[in-house]
């Protein structure tokens, strides 16, 4: 083999395995997204890189081997570490050599750091449709829009809940205000981008309103607008200070057994073809398929029957998940046509991405979209993307997500931490939770303890979360779990919240989650036992009917969100446990002279002493919840001389404190 042979087997992408290429393409080093005809200093790589010598592991074999994952894994990063690094140079010398003006704003003051933003989450098609309600329908698809308006009656058909309910771009324009009142200063929109257009029965039920079928990364989808109402929204979101988070798919397009059966197009306006189908995908240029077919292997017969998270690494990077079509992105055509979408985007106004579902993807691949796209906004003068992968199960305990995450200067993206998020759910539901799955005051302590060192300290980084569009709403949840009081489960919820905006990460609102948006009757139970399985899918995809600002969780999202802006203890600052037992939690943030102290009680109102010292100034503090409501407002905190404290919790109540207060 030569060694562009050698820099195309599996092995060295670090999979676990090596591959035998049958084809003299097998030298390209197109295996990795790199091409003869690739230009500027992307050929250069290819060309010096096919004839460096890098050394290769003696074993080889066509099958997955899971006991070599971890070295494997390394001569993966440590090559593309190795690839990337001209190409990290040249975006530092972009950022060094193009004017300050030139795509931005020179007089502008400096951007605030990411981690002090909280974003906000929405489906396009669900959270606001502008008004009057107009409803964009197909001419030659009616049927895949409601002819009822879902946002103002009830609609007890599942079959309307899978169609498109008119949410749009100009619905979330004219709702920013509300959005940056409630502290927000990102928002993460699901994809924009064409998708398919029927109204389907069978596995892909329903329409493609949720934006993840795509059929074509050039165009916008028209049930959501236009170029023009992408670059308003963008332009919105930046006259407020705020950024544009963009979802996109990078593993699959649509389905390959019904819809589009995988057809992707290219071009705005007339569309044409870029791939047939999942089934005639060959690429007209090398004969290449750009679509994963291995689906046949005795490894992808076994992965569909056990869940993703126990799929080995070859499964992860081969096998389609479910029936979508995954894009090989290994083809040079294939990579080149999913950077060139992001590009366009970037170009359109988006500022950051959400990457969906990022374990499946080639991760070299990731590697490369991250890098060059941050390079692309370096070359415009520009603030550098921030990327957030959703690996569903990662964090704490899920090692593949971790080595992922750890190793950001090369695959450049950060990660949804679900651990977190199951944890959250599992201690706001206390007693009525499944005993296995019971999580205190010390075992969240603990978790959080543990994030700190499994992130190599970069946990202040990685998107934190309750729930999301894939996942039950936490008040449905908490119903499922038999708290039949509508106000105790808006309290839990309200715990969650002041954890969430207050521990090490970036927090992601779920839209609605701050008017205790949640759907009950959707027609089945889930036993405690099965809780955290059940996704309560369409049903947690609510629309937005009310706007209040002066609800409790409304008003915690506000005074938190202000705080972390302003405290770089909570924005950056280290994890110190004060005080744990089944029901409460006490930790202090700091960073340097700022200190935040956080109580959470899920359980009776009560007095804790606190014999750990605090790190705040002697005297009686309110905290900055004392406004979110009467729960809250019964909380006190007396610290004496020496670092001693008394702090009274209400009843399923919270209390924050910072040390800037005046007592």
């Amino acid at each position: 083999m030569t060694y562009g042979q050698e820099l195309a087997t599996d092995t060295v992408l670090g999979l676990g395995f090596v591959v035998h290429l049958p084809h003299a393409a097998a030298a390209d080093l197109g295996a990795i997204g790199f091409s003869d005809h690739a230009s500027g200093p992307w050929r250069r790589l290819a060309l010096d890189c096919r004839y460096q010598k890098v050394p290769m592991p003696n074993h080889v074999t066509t099958e997955p081997n899971p006991s070599r994952y971890s070295e494997a894994m390394e001569h993966q990063i440590a090559l593309v570490r190795q690839l990337l690094t001209p190409i990290i140079l040249l975006g530092l010398a972009a950022l060094v050599l193009v004017p300050s003006g030139l795509g931005g704003t020179a007089a502008a003051q400096p951007a605030p750091d990411y981690r002090s933003r909280t974003i906000y989450f929405l489906v396009a098609d669900r959270f606001h449709a502008h008004e009057p309600l107009e409803p964009y329908v197909d001419p030659d698809h009616p049927d895949a829009t409601n002819d009822v308006n879902c946002f103002e009656q009830t609609c007890p058909d599942e079959a309307q809940w899978r169609r498109y309910w008119g949410g749009d771009v100009q619905g979330i324009i004219d709702k920013l205000d509300y959005v940056q009142r409630l502290g927000a200063s990102a928002v993460w929109v699901t994809p924009l981008m064409e998708n398919v257009a029927a109204y389907e029965g069978g596995t892909g039920y329903g329409t493609s309103y949720h934006g993840y079928w795509v059929q074509n990364y050039d165009a916008v989808n028209p049930h959501f607008g236009t170029w023009a109402d992408v670059s308003q929204l963008s332009q919105a979101l930046h006259a407020r200070g705020m950024r544009y988070i963009q979802d996109i798919t990078l593993n699959h397009s649509n389905p390959n057994d019904n819809h589009a059966y995988g057809q992707l197009d290219q071009l705005d306006g007339p569309s044409v073809p870029f791939i047939r189908s999942y089934a005639h995908d060959y690429d007209p240029a090398t004969g290449r398929r750009f679509y994963k077919h291995y689906q046949n292997t005795a490894a992808c017969q076994a992965a569909q029957k056990v869940a993703d998270s126990e799929w080995d690494d070859w499964q992860l990077h081969h096998c389609l998940l479910a029936d979508l079509s995954g894009y090989d992105q290994r083809n040079p055509t294939m990579a080149a046509y999913l950077i060139a979408a992001g590009k366009l985007w970037l170009d359109n106004g988006v500022d950051d991405f959400r990457l969906d579902a990022i374990k499946f993807p080639f991760p070299e691949f990731v590697a490369r979209f991250t890098h060059e796209l941050t390079d692309h906004t370096a070359a415009e003068g520009r603030e550098a993307p921030y990327f957030v992968g959703e690996w569903s199960n990662g964090g704490v305990g899920d090692d593949r997500s971790l080595a992922f995450a750890n190793h950001y200067d090369v695959y450049g993206t950060n990660i949804l931490d679900f651990q977190l998020a199951l944890a959250l759910n599992r201690f706001i539901g206390g007693s009525y939770e499944e005993p296995a799955q019971a999580t205190s005051g010390a075992d969240l302590d603990a978790l959080l303890q543990q994030r700190t060192t499994a992130f190599d300290g970069r946990d202040d980084w990685q998107g934190t979360f309750i729930d999301n569009h894939d996942q039950m709403r936490t008040l449905v949840r908490l119903q499922k779990l038999g708290i039949q009081s509508e106000t105790e489960r808006e309290r839990r919820l309200d715990l969650a919240t002041v954890l969430l905006m207050t521990v090490r990460g970036i927090p992601i609102i779920f839209y609605g989650d701050e008017q205790y948006l949640a759907r009950y009757d959707e027609g089945h139970d889930t036993p405690p036992t099965y809780i955290n399985s059940d996704n309560d899918d369409p049903y947690n995809r609510l629309g937005m009917t009310a706007w209040s600002e002066t609800t409790p969780a409304f008003e915690i999202i506000q005074a938190l969100a202000r705080l972390r802006q302003s405290s770089a203890a909570v924005w950056q600052g280290t994890y110190q446990g004060v005080y744990t037992d089944a029901d409460v939690l006490v930790f202090e943030r700091r960073s340097g002279a700022d200190t935040v102290l956080v109580a959470v009680n899920r359980g009776d109102a009560r007095t804790v002493e606190l014999t750990t010292p605090v790190d705040l100034p002697p005297g009686a503090y309110t905290g900055v919840l004392a406004r979110t409501g009467e729960t809250n407002a019964a909380a006190r905190l007396a610290v004496r001389a020496g670092g001693g404290a008394t702090l009274t919790l209400g009843r399923l109540g919270a209390f924050v404190a910072r040390s800037g207060e005046v007592p």
